[in-house]
């Protein structure tokens, strides 16, 4: 080849498009993971996220949960920017939040190595929550929760072992040269923080997870506190009588602190099996579609749903015999009020996969709509409603967004719930526990139908959440019912709540 003919292959490869990642899912126990990187990578943050969970369960000494698809956590690891723009926040590296139709989480794909782990660190935080909520059917306060999740964000995972009990030496400043935060103000969910004492927060959370978790005393304490919260016993009332002096427990926190070698638990992986991932390409249709259902379910407005459907719109023309393409679209065109377009969109998925739980769905939801905006009273047109819903539940009876919606239809069409509606609500929040909404209905049913005590379990998880308000729904109704209210007045109270943190919300957006 002479020079000339050289130059004109340099330059064509100089202009020649770079070549796109392919976009791959990772399915395995607990996750679905989505992303552009490398097969590598992926399978070991996978498997490391697995490991996170089988770690949580050896050292908590809980079994695993039962096998349901519908449990997963589906996790899109992207660019950080990309987190960025999602989260719709200038700082994050990751967040998460559940529904019934699936607990979702965006991390970045980046920052899992040695020296550069921020990423991971978020991402086992999140799913630490997500595992709490889940594993166990009790209140915790706000400092443990948010303590815990920092506990288990820095689990260090090795081929051979899993150790967890390493400092958060993210929460450093909080920790050492922040503004100390006392115990009595940590065990207090009556404390409020300033915003710049939220580091601090954490990184106490975390410091008081870590003593009462290794130190055998103190532990015993932990679970008698624990216990007198869950009975009703107020938050400081049950913290004096279990560890007694509080201010005693400040000089103790500060001692261990001090250490110069903290204890950890370290868990020898061997023996154990190598965490089975299944890895695929996605689809040409579902790769270009991607960003769109991100968005889409990251949540949308009136505006940005019809922004998102335009642009949908034409990538789910050529892909119209995609079955996953096919469903998304339903999704987003019922988002942006295009209710015949979300039909053709389910009816094409169905068509290729029967078993399209998203489509079924969304083909119900549409009539939803449609008898609502009618204001019909046909008992024939609900029935309609309902058949596509229960189709959907056949497909997979484990499935908490069926049997949800299935219990709403009757709210909806201002009729009593069916007993196997009711029934189908409390099996949706047993599998969807991380759902606040499902739980306060729920716990609204059980008192309606005079199970007290059982309403009661329901409603401190979301009275002690850490995100919530102080006076939210749920500590209203729980009040309302410690003051002897009959089951009316106690749920009034709730729904009034409720309004005016739906209000509080809209003011705020």
């Amino acid at each position: 080849m002479n020079w000339r003919g050289l130059l004109a292959l340099l330059c064509g490869l100089a202009m020649a498009p770079a070549a796109q990642a392919e976009w791959l899912e990772a399915k395995s126990r607990h996750f679905t993971l989505y992303s552009d990187s490398s097969e590598k990578a992926l399978r070991r943050q996978s498997e490391a996220l697995e490991r996170l969970d089988w770690g949580l369960r050896r050292f908590l000494n809980v079994p695993d949960e039962p096998d349901i698809a519908s449990r997963k956590v589906t996790v899109f690891m992207v660019d950080d920017g990309d987190v960025r723009r999602l989260c719709r926040c200038t700082n994050a590296a990751g967040f998460y939040f559940s529904r019934v139709s699936g607990s979702i989480a965006f991390g970045a794909k980046g920052g899992w190595t040695e020296g550069n782990d921020w990423g991971r660190i978020v991402l086992f935080h999140e799913y630490a929550h997500h595992f709490l909520l889940g594993t166990y059917n009790i209140a915790f306060p706000a400092w443990y929760s948010e303590g815990f999740a920092e506990f288990a964000s820095t689990m260090r995972i090795t081929e051979e072992s899993a150790t967890i009990g390493h400092a958060a030496q993210h929460r450093a400043y909080g920790l050492l040269s922040g503004e100390r935060l006392t115990a009595r103000q940590m065990l207090d969910p009556a404390t409020q923080l300033a915003g710049s004492q939220m580091d601090a927060f954490y990184g106490r959370g975390w410091l008081m997870t870590h003593y009462f978790s290794f130190d055998r005393a103190r532990n015993t304490q932990f679970l008698a506190y624990l216990s007198a919260i869950n009975r009703g016993t107020p938050a400081i009332t049950a913290a004096e009588e279990a560890f007694g002096d509080l201010k005693l427990l400040d000089r103790k926190l500060s001692s261990y602190l001090g250490q110069r070698r903290l204890l950890g638990m370290t868990m020898p992986l061997a023996g154990q099996p190598v965490p089975p991932v299944a890895i695929r390409r996605l689809t040409d249709g579902e790769a270009d579609m991607i960003d769109l259902r991100m968005q889409s379910l990251r949540g949308v407005d009136n505006d940005s749903a019809a922004k998102l459907y335009a642009k949908a719109a034409p990538i789910g023309a050529r892909y119209q015999n995609d079955p996953v393409v096919q469903g998304w679209m339903a999704e987003m065109a019922y988002d942006a009020g295009h209710d015949e377009a979300a039909l053709a969109a389910a009816d094409k998925a169905i068509a290729r996969d029967p078993a399209s739980v998203q489509a079924l769905l969304y083909q119900g939801f549409v009539k939803l709509r449609q008898v609502r905006l009618a204001k019909s009273t046909d008992a024939k047109a609900w029935a309609g409603v309902r058949a596509s819903i229960v189709k959907a539940n056949r497909v997979d009876p484990d499935d908490a967004e069926p049997l949800w919606w299935f219990w709403q239809t009757f709210k909806l069409q201002g009729i009593a719930p069916t007993p196997s509606a009711l029934k189908g609500l409390h099996r949706a929040q047993e599998l969807a526990p991380q759902d606040n909404d499902v739980r306060f209905a729920a716990a609204l049913a059980r008192i309606e139908a005079g199970e007290i005590p059982a309403a009661q379990r329901l409603l401190r998880p979301l009275a002690f959440h850490p995100h919530a308000p102080a006076n939210n729904a749920a500590s209203r109704v729980l009040a309302a019912l410690d003051a002897g209210k009959k089951g009316t007045e106690a749920i009034s109270a709730g729904l009034e709540a409720n309004e005016e943190e739906e209000r509080a919300t809209a003011a705020q957006d």
